[in-house]
């Protein structure tokens, strides 16, 4: 094999030697010094925290999230026992936007963040702060995803290894170094990737996400349910509703079919009055032949 090409060949080894060591062991993800996930005080992927003992769903890596829409009658009260509520939770705002959509009367929409072991206490208590006029929860299970991240992060790291040391021992052709540096800067490219995901995933893991949002309504005032004369009088309003609506049907299809009616009226017109003649004189011929 010619001595300037002998890494090209190797390189496919290195691969193929990477992609089985996805099969025999999988690499937990420990996010370094300046990541996101350290600062934040976010637990590693796979260590579990004393909470997490007791979950049901512990060793699964599942994402938290809730919408909640309020309408309260003090925004101010509001405000502060959101903000006691968040800190008797353990948690922190991410994003705070005041509004006014009705006139003078204020509102606001919070993203906030809250542990998952307090999760449902956070949920039930803002869900007591006022009227809600719409509550939505969900979860999405992300474990299969950091399992196939984690075995492809370690596989990556592994190439990029072995790619270090043959740039490091073939110093004597510059186009095979070159050659190698740029695969290696296409492997450390994807393993950068792999790790902003992964932090990503543990950063949405440890914490849930609840989109918090109230808007001070005084005048409003909770609908009561229907008596039986007013459901009568609906009943009845939609009955001559639906009427109305087969009348205006039936008259949209007739001046729907109006054209085809005028153009059938025209062909069939000449041949029913050809018919009508071919019948007279054929009438007429058996009269005369019968006179005879």
């Amino acid at each position: 094999m010619n001595r300037q090409l002998w890494w090209l060949a190797l390189i496919p080894c290195l691969l193929i030697g990477c992609g089985g060591a996805a099969s025999s062991s999988v690499a937990t993800y420990a996010p370094g010094p300046g990541d996101a996930a350290t600062d934040q005080g976010i637990p590693k992927v796979g260590e579990k925290t004393p909470e997490d003992v007791s979950l049901p769903t512990a060793g699964r890596q599942i994402i938290y999230r809730a919408t909640i829409v309020l309408d309260v009658k003090d925004f101010a009260a509001t405000e502060r026992t959101v903000a006691a509520l968040i800190k008797t939770t353990g948690g922190f705002v991410a994003q705070f936007r005041e509004e006014r959509p009705y006139g003078a009367q204020r509102g606001g929409r919070w993203t906030i963040r809250v542990p998952v072991p307090q999760f449902d206490k956070f949920v039930e208590e803002a869900g007591k702060l006022g009227v809600a006029q719409s509550r939505d929860i969900n979860s999405e299970d992300v474990s299969e995803e950091f399992v196939d991240l984690t075995a492809r992060l370690k596989n990556k790291q592994q190439l990029e290894s072995r790619l270090l040391e043959l740039v490091a021992k073939r110093s004597d052709e510059i186009k095979d170094i070159l050659a190698l540096e740029a695969e290696l800067s296409r492997v450390r490219e994807e393993i950068e990737r792999m790790q902003g995901r992964l932090r990503y995933l543990t950063d949405r893991v440890a914490l849930t996400t609840v989109e918090l949002a109230a808007f001070e309504r005084n005048e409003y005032v909770p609908p009561e349910a229907p008596t039986f004369a007013a459901q009568i009088s609906q009943t009845w309003f939609d009955s001559l509703a639906a009427l109305r609506e087969l009348g205006e049907a039936l008259v949209l299809a007739v001046v729907a079919l109006a054209p085809w009616l005028v153009v059938l009226t025209l062909i069939t017109l000449p041949l029913v009055w050809s018919l009508w003649r071919w019948g007279r004189r054929r009438r007429a011929t058996v009269v005369t032949a019968t006179a005879v």
